[in-house]
């Protein structure tokens, strides 16, 4: 897809222990622009992530909330607080405003893996899921600006995959690229206009990949095709591994 980068790395838990010794950089939202600033010049990054998952872990950890503690109504109840909010608006202004050009892709997570940072498996039903896509999506709304170029979702519960509809349609207003990064196995996803999915020859031609964790490590060899390849560094990789492998990456998807 135009615009999309043929390599999408997500550093940020890599970036987290090397650049900051492991303290998160989303508990001070002023300073967050200049860490993916930062972490963009390490890994040459084509696409920076502004990511309100780890933003709504450090406003757990900041304001004591127990996670296993909240059901599906405090989780809404969460999303919606005019705190949190500005908190996660204030990490996005100061991103957008350090990376200058460099596009930036504001990712979520989907309804199923919203639940799974919360609940346990079973208490997560399909209104559950269809009440946190709606909460997702109005948050959605309240979070977008100028400068966001991308909008990427992360879901583990194929569940889920019925109730994007809401996130979809916010991202089909502002004429803006839904991508979802879809782990585990899962069927259609309609209503994206990219999929990447876990295991090389999944999904078709207009597929993403999701490489393993193993790749950041040096093995196994290059996945064949031409499909973009989107990767998560892994927090304890070696720095000088990691980089030697993803400019392996860059000059395979280049």
């Amino acid at each position: 897809m135009a615009g999309l980068p043929p390599l999408w790395i997500d550093g940020y838990a890599f970036g987290r222990r090397v650049l900051r010794g492991g303290d998160d950089p989303w508990t001070a939202p002023d300073e967050l622009g200049l860490f993916l600033r930062e972490l963009s010049q390490l890994l040459s990054l084509a696409i920076s992530d502004v990511d309100v998952t780890q933003a709504i872990l450090a406003w757990c950890t900041l304001e004591g909330i127990d996670r296993a503690s909240l059901d599906a109504d405090a989780i809404e109840g969460l999303l919606a607080d005019p705190r949190f909010r500005a908190h996660v608006k204030r990490g996005i202004e100061t991103s957008v405003g350090a990376l200058g050009s460099r596009p930036v892709a504001l990712a979520l997570p989907g309804p199923g893996a919203l639940a799974a940072l919360f609940l346990a498996p079973d208490d997560i039903g399909e209104d559950t899921l269809d009440d946190l896509a709606l909460s997702l999506a109005d948050l959605l709304r309240a979070l977008f600006r100028d400068g966001l170029s991308v909008f990427r979702f992360t879901e583990t519960d194929a569940r889920a995959l019925d109730f994007f509809e809401p996130l979809t349609n916010v991202a089909r207003h502002y004429e803006v690229p839904s991508i979802l990064i879809l782990k585990g196995q899962g069927g259609a996803a309609p209503g994206f206009d990219l999929v990447y999915r876990e295991g090389e020859g999944q999904g078709d031609a207009r597929s993403g990949l999701i490489l393993p964790a193993v790749f950041s490590e040096g093995a196994p060899g290059l996945p064949s095709g031409d499909n973009p390849l989107f990767m998560e560094v892994p927090a304890d990789t070696v720095p000088e591994t990691a980089l030697a492998r993803l400019k392996q990456l860059g000059d395979r998807a280049a």
